[in-house]
């Protein structure tokens, strides 16, 4: 399973961009890829990476819908990348059945 990671402050802000015109919620694919977006962009240097914790952020944005978009860490502009759903980024691991 594939932990993707957000950017949010102490406070519990989340880190939020703009692409097209609709909102997402940034998300990384791992903390070196949010390391790199980060000192490409000093401006992000007050947000902490953490896991995207479903429970957490539909407490935050509460029944508004959520859409996520996976960072491109290697373009210092953050809307390079692309749209991923909840079930993307929330997906449970399938393990394998024992024999």
């Amino acid at each position: 399973m594939a932990t993707y990671y957000i950017l949010r402050k102490a406070n519990g802000d989340v880190f939020t961009l703009e692409v097209n015109g609709v909102p997402y919620i940034a998300v990384w694919a791992d903390e070196r890829d949010v390391r790199r977006s980060k000192s490409a962009n000093p401006d992000l240097m007050v947000y902490i990476s953490a896991p995207a914790d479903e429970r957490f952020l539909r407490r935050r944005f509460g029944d508004r819908p959520i859409r996520f978009f996976l960072v491109d860490s290697r373009d210092p502009d953050l809307r390079t990348g692309r749209e991923l759903t909840p079930e993307d980024v929330f997906r449970e691991a399938t393990l394998p059945k024992a024999a």
